[in-house]
């Protein structure tokens, strides 16, 4: 009877380490205040995340350098059309996007921003990140152009 207990032990293991291989979900309970909050929660992928779902299908190359007309173009789209739920450093409504291009691939990124409908529904990512962000981002009409500049713009951070 203890053998077969080992065993399922063993397989339920097995089971919940299997379910949670590839996402490593990290959490800063610390606030300035010193609170707990749950929107502190970041999903990190094990490496850079593939393209995404949506009309970016080529890998989109970045310059060594940072465009800076280009980021200039993309902040002040960031600042119009996405911090009603994003910041750069803390996480609002939605998640915070400093160092995004550090786990998301720029593909990914743009596709997220030109499709969020369909990442919402296809990738297992955003549907991670909506479990715990609880809304879901909105389609913003952009142009790849546009969604390019606002991915040089987070390049900055």
């Amino acid at each position: 009877m203890k053998t077969i207990k080992h065993i399922c032990a063993f397989l339920l293991l097995l089971f919940l380490v299997g379910c949670n291989w590839g996402h490593e979900v990290s959490t800063d309970d610390a606030t300035d205040e010193g609170e707990n909050t749950s929107k502190d929660m970041t999903i990190k992928a094990p490496s850079k995340a593939k393209t995404g779902v949506g009309p970016i299908k080529d890998e989109v190359k970045l310059g060594l350098q940072i465009d800076e007309d280009m980021a200039a173009k993309g902040e002040k789209l960031f600042n119009k059309q996405c911090t009603t739920c994003h910041e750069i450093h803390d996480s609002n409504r939605g998640p915070a996007l400093g160092g995004v291009l550090e786990k998301r691939s720029p593909q990914w990124v743009m596709n997220m921003i030109l499709n969020p409908d369909g990442m919402i529904e296809n990738d297992p990512q955003v549907k991670a990140l909506k479990a715990v962000y609880e809304v879901r981002m909105n389609d913003l009409d952009l142009t790849e152009k546009e969604a390019r500049q606002i991915v040089e713009y987070l390049r900055t951070y």
